[in-house]
């Protein structure tokens, strides 16, 4: 069996197994953070919400001076242990003092089920130049570990880097992707995910995950807020770790699905959840000791997250992945501008999201974000390989669906038999050729306004005709004349 295993996808989004010699973890997955210099959140509490957690690898090195430790024993932890290498210090500090390959090795010494190399990770406003040494200095560390791997029992992460320049992180992920590791990450968004810059950290997951290897899990560092897990996961990334349960608790701020809430500013008598912190009075939680209140908003930090992750596994299964993300959207400026740009990737999102799911439903289209979803480009794409069976074509606007049970099609298919080919104007997929009017999803739709693109494409189609009739629907001179009946009786004399 291979280290990685999918089990279900929707959009570039994916529920899988991988396969550690602890234990299974499935994903879209969390990792906690837990420091091992203070665990300030007890192992029993991680257990009830996640069963993997992170720690650094380097710190346990310096208090233990490289000697023998037990991770799990150190952490009491059962499940599965991943160990970051200490360079996340490296940005913080500027250097480390510890060789690659000997943090590699330590790593697999105490009994890490996942290990990462240590690479140079930087800082987004870095300069070109030097960003471009240290993605040189990356590779180059992870071509060493390559000659590692075979000995070391544990999974090894080689982390993409390059940020937001674009032709680093494609090189990158690219030569990463040629040395065989069995996970990938993308780095140093640490930054930016503290000013809420959203939509730039999600372009550059996009963009590594589209010069990657495309089966291998991919891990997204430092992301753990419910507001960009579902967009992480629907481009592709698989697993991902963060403090950000005990760094927000410390501050008195509590995790919501869709925002971020400050004790001192919530005005109700509860917090709007159903945690044990949010059936504690907002006047109590103020006055309790401090250590008491962080653990407490810590915990219901983590059952947030793996509430959100719940979701993300559920939307995936039903495939309504897509409108989980315009719903959250919603919640942030940069989410939306992310949702509504997405359309420049849709050709590769349409070549990830399966083509039919378990249970088809009805989609809910949006003139603003919807045009970025694969499913028109699809139909279109598809549209392109078609050739009409008729010169002559009859475009309708039906008033019911599916359009080919419309009393419109009905009538108009006795009076012009076979010697017309009717098409469906449809708002969000244009053309509907009567042939595939109850193919999912083309009648199966409910539009709020009118893609611009759909227009458009319906109008390459009809390029293809020799003579072109509309009934209830305008449409302009498309190269050719166009004549509109205005009556359905006039169908008829069409000859």
């Amino acid at each position: 069996m291979g280290v990685f295993e999918i089990v279900a996808k929707d959009l570039g989004g994916r529920i899988g197994r991988l396969y550690t010699k602890s234990g299974v973890v499935e994903t879209p997955a969390l990792f906690p953070v837990v420091d091992p210099r203070k665990q300030e959140v007890p192992s029993e509490v991680l257990k009830r919400y996640f069963g993997q957690v992170i720690t650094n690898s380097y710190f346990i090195y310096r208090l233990a001076k490289g000697g023998d430790v037990n991770v799990k024993r150190l952490l009491k932890w059962d499940g599965v242990v991943m160990t970051d290498s200490g360079a996340y210090q490296i940005l913080r500090y500027g250097t480390v003092d510890v060789d690659p390959d000997e943090i590699l090795l330590y790593q697999h010494k105490i009994g890490s089920d996942i290990g990462v190399i240590l690479d140079l990770p930087f800082d987004y406003e870095e300069p070109y130049h030097s960003a471009l040494l240290k993605v040189e200095e990356t590779l180059r560390r992870a071509r060493r570990a390559t000659r590692l791997l075979k000995d070391l029992d544990m999974l090894v992460v080689a982390p993409i880097q390059g940020a937001t320049y674009l032709d680093l992180l494609r090189r990158s992920a690219r030569e990463l992707s040629q040395m065989g590791f069995p996970i990938y990450a993308v780095g140093s968004p640490t930054t930016l995910l503290e000013e809420y810059r959203f939509d730039t950290i999600l372009e550059i997951v996009l963009e590594a995950k589209m010069a990657m290897v495309r089966d291998a899990p991919l891990h997204l560092f430092g992301a753990g807020h419910p507001l960009i897990l579902p967009f992480a996961v629907a481009l592709g990334v698989d697993l991902f770790d963060s403090a950000s349960y005990i760094l927000y608790a410390r501050d008195g701020r509590i995790m919501l699905r869709d925002r971020t809430l400050r004790l001192d500013d919530a005005k109700s008598e509860y917090l709007p959840c159903s945690t044990k912190l949010c059936q504690t009075p907002v006047k109590e939680l103020r006055e309790m000791p401090r250590e008491e209140r962080t653990l407490l908003i810590a915990e219901h930090n983590l059952a947030v997250l793996r509430e959100e992750l719940m979701e993300i596994r559920q939307r995936i299964h039903e495939g309504t992945l897509w409108e989980y993300l315009e719903a959250k959207a919603r919640a942030h400026p940069s989410l939306y501008r992310f949702l509504k740009k997405l359309s420049k990737f849709r050709r590769y999102i349409e070549a990830l999201d399966p083509e039919t799911h378990p249970k088809p439903h009805g989609l809910f289209f949006y003139h603003d974000t919807s045009p970025s979803r694969p499913e028109p480009l699809r139909h279109f794409t598809r549209l392109e390989n078609v050739d009409p069976p008729s010169k002559k074509a009859l475009v309708v606007k039906a008033s019911t669906k599916p359009y080919n049970r419309s009393w419109e099609y009905r009538y108009l298919k006795e009076l012009v038999g076979e010697r017309v080919h009717i098409i469906f104007y449809d708002p969000v997929f244009g053309a509907v050729p009567e042939e595939l009017a109850e193919v999912y999803p083309l009648s199966q739709n409910e539009a709020e306004g009118e893609s611009e693109e759909a227009r458009a494409r319906l109008y390459e189609w009809l390029n293809r005709y020799d003579e072109i009739y509309t009934y209830g629907v305008d449409i302009p001179l498309v190269g050719k004349a166009v004549r509109r009946l205005s009556s359905i009786e006039d169908a008829r004399y069409i000859a």
